[in-house]
């Protein structure tokens, strides 16, 4: 996914430095006759559109007039006009319907006739390759046909067939056919009826298309239908190159979306949209406006605003990796530290348990759970770590408390000393964290300590006992004088 993203940004700046001279002359088409839809706007990107119902004197500002199935036909004035703007080098692209518009039809076949080509006043049937219905006729593209260039397939529906000998042309199917309204075939199956056509005439070309429906919204987005008609207005004003750029946007978006789609759909299942609601929302927002871009032809832009996408997706997920990954460290740290300083047989479960989600943590795909893993085995392997501080703090406060008690003794000068630089040395050990040693120093400390006590007591029992045995002598030998006084009077 990194290759493709850097590929995605490296082909941006390529396409916005070049596109600039590429898009520099601007110019001008006429529509004539009914609205194309939002496929219009995407026209727009590229070109000047005017909307008008009548045919203007002055044709010379127009690069290509396109004629819509017109309802109120065009006038016998109108046919030189566009025949002259034809010979002085103009398109004429004429987009037609079936035989519901028989009348609008038989207008511009009236035009037509000078060309000798012409649109039948049928509809196109397929029986095998179609979309729900045999009138919405699948229809395979052909690179060899400028406006199918790139095009697998378009979605044809209920449109008519084309008559005459063309320069190129896009038909349909060897399972296609055509009839009239009364059922007549025009078209049998194998002759594969053409739906879409071109001659050239003078400096000039005229194109037609036989089916409206195919520019329309509901149409235009199935398929590769807004992919034919901008290549269509391309190829009638002379710009194959924007055909290109065209083609090679629509394949780096479809690359683009095989890889990052599926990619990002999965990371939002594992938590991404849970821990990242907000960048969720805009990543979602960025994809539809792709799609949406997509949809009516405008594949630079798709391209780009997915790029964006997938860019922001990219910077989310590499600080949640990164957020992660600094707590993954620190908790392989407190293990590593642990291990250092010996792991006491009662803390022993305790330990292991911290390890253990540390180990799970950093197997899980989940976003959330392995957040919630690595918080706990650091959690775990932090208070393993202040418990054994706690328990040394407490035992080198024990051996202090002992040293003082000992020192009081005011004999026994070797114990006392060596308690209390074994206590010296504890002290020293846990300031440089090494519990375990530490520990044991102070307990050793308070052993010398209690020795001194001990033998401190014992001293006191034997004076006290001493101090009894000669206060009793003294009372017998008090008691004994006092006989002897008395009979001494007596």
């Amino acid at each position: 996914m990194k290759k493709i993203i850097s590929f995605s940004v490296f082909s941006i700046i390529v396409f916005s430095l070049f596109s600039p001279f590429m898009l520099a002359e601007t110019q001008n088409i006429l529509i004539y006759g009914e609205s194309l839809g939002k496929i219009e706007n995407s026209i727009k990107t590229n070109y000047n559109i005017s909307k008008m119902q009548k045919i203007p004197q002055d044709l010379s500002n127009y690069g290509a007039v396109v004629i819509v199935i017109p309802k109120t036909g065009i006038s016998t004035e109108e046919i030189p006009k566009l025949i002259s703007f034809v010979d002085s080098g103009g398109s004429l692209v004429i987009v037609a319907e079936d035989f519901t518009e028989a009348a609008s039809i038989s207008h511009i076949n009236r035009l037509l006739s000078s060309f000798k080509v012409e649109i039948n006043i049928d509809r196109v049937y397929d029986d095998t390759s179609f979309s729900s219905f045999n009138t919405r006729v699948l229809i395979k593209g052909d690179d060899n046909y400028p406006p199918s260039k790139g095009v697998s397939n378009i979605l044809y529906v209920s449109g008519s067939s084309l008559k005459g000998r063309f320069d190129g042309e896009l038909k349909s199917n060897n399972t296609s056919y055509s009839k009239n309204y009364d059922e007549f075939e025009t078209y049998k199956k194998g002759s594969k009826p053409p739906v879409s056509g071109y001659i050239k005439h003078g400096n000039g070309m005229i194109i037609l298309v036989g089916d409206k429906s195919l520019f329309e919204d509901a149409y235009v987005v199935h398929e590769d239908n807004a992919l034919f008609a901008m290549n269509l207005f391309d190829f009638s004003m002379g710009r194959y190159n924007l055909i290109e750029n065209r083609l090679r946007y629509k394949e780096n978006y479809d690359e683009e979306i095989k890889s990052f789609l599926p990619y990002f759909d999965s990371m939002k299942s594992n938590g991404f949209s849970v821990i990242k609601p907000t960048e969720t929302n805009r990543i979602n927002s960025l994809i539809e406006q792709s799609q949406n871009s997509y949809s009516f032809g405008l594949y630079r832009e798709a391209f780009t605003t997915l790029s964006q996408a997938a860019t922001l997706f990219k910077s989310q997920l590499d600080a949640l990796n990164k957020g992660f990954n600094d707590k993954l460290e620190k908790g392989k740290n407190l293990e590593d530290q642990a291990r250092i300083k010996g792991i006491p047989v009662p803390d022993e479960a305790i330990f292991n348990e911290g390890v253990y989600y540390l180990t799970q943590a950093e197997k899980e795909s989940n976003l959330i759970k392995r957040v919630e893993l690595i918080d706990k085995a650091i959690d775990i392997l932090e208070k393993f770590g202040q418990g054994d501080m706690q328990r040394v703090k407490i035992e080198i406060d024990t051996a202090d408390s002992k040293l003082k008690e000992a020192k009081k003794t005011l004999f026994y000068e070797n114990d006392v000393r060596k308690a209390d630089e074994l206590l010296t040395e504890a002290r020293k050990l846990y300031n440089r964290e090494e519990y375990s040693d530490a520990f044991s120093k102070a307990q050793e400390s308070q052993k010398y300590s209690n020795r001194a006590i001990e033998k401190y007591n014992i001293f006191k029992i034997i004076i006290g006992l001493g101090l009894l045995l000669g206060a009793l002598l003294l009372m017998i030998i008090s008691k004994r004088i006092l006989s002897w006084k008395a009979k001494k009077k007596g």
